[in-house]
């Protein structure tokens, strides 16, 4: 068994994605990182968590990125200098800890490491606006819908401006699962099972 690793959780909104991860992390006792991540970041640039909570998973603007410029400078704007200081952190995560990591391209970023098991977690969009309305309180379904695709377009948007993958496809995830089939706790345990044998544990 490799001395860590990592599990990369990709999501759709209202599949449960976080919820899972987060369960999942816990049941196998390492680091759960989400939006935590952002408190590193902040950490590291000194820039205002409030002010990358807003890039947090957004892309840039094509016509203002300088994302191809060599990391480190203090150019291109905010996302970018956001999502190449967390790719740096999510590469020191994997050297150094085992970890559950949510969004933010983990799966991409860690694309040349074997130690790595990656998962996208989908439902169908009736499940996903019944588990929105639930969490969120909405009473039509009809808004919580619109929510949805609304998230669902910024996370595609996010994924393929700094990946040229597609969101939610199959190239660079070991396992896709509908987390309507099993419920959260049951797609833990197929994660687990997965993780099991990949890593040995």
């Amino acid at each position: 068994m490799a001395e860590n690793y990592v599990i990369t959780i990709g999501r759709e909104y209202g599949s449960g994605g976080r919820e899972i991860a987060e369960k999942l992390a816990k049941s196998l006792g390492i680091s759960f990182y989400d939006k935590n991540l952002i408190n590193k970041v902040a950490e590291k640039t000194g820039y205002q968590v409030d002010i990358l909570d807003k890039a947090d998973e957004k892309a840039a603007h094509p016509l203002f990125s300088a994302y191809n410029i060599p990391p480190g400078l203090d150019v291109g704007t905010i996302n970018d200098r956001l999502f190449s200081c967390q790719s740096s952190i999510i590469k020191e995560l994997a050297q150094k800890e085992s970890c559950v990591i949510v969004g933010r391209c983990a799966d991409y970023v860690l694309r040349d490491m074997n130690n790595v098991l990656n998962v996208f977690i989908q439902a169908p969009m009736e499940a996903r606006i019944a588990r929105i309305m639930d969490r969120y309180l909405i009473d039509v379904p009809n808004i919580a819908k619109k929510e949805i695709q609304r998230e669902d377009k910024i996370r595609r948007s996010y994924y393929q401006f700094y990946t040229d993958r597609k969101w939610g496809g199959n190239l660079g995830h070991h396992l896709v699962i509908d987390s309507s089939v099993l419920g959260v706790d049951g797609t833990v345990d197929l994660i687990r099972y997965m993780a099991g044998k990949r890593f040995g544990l």
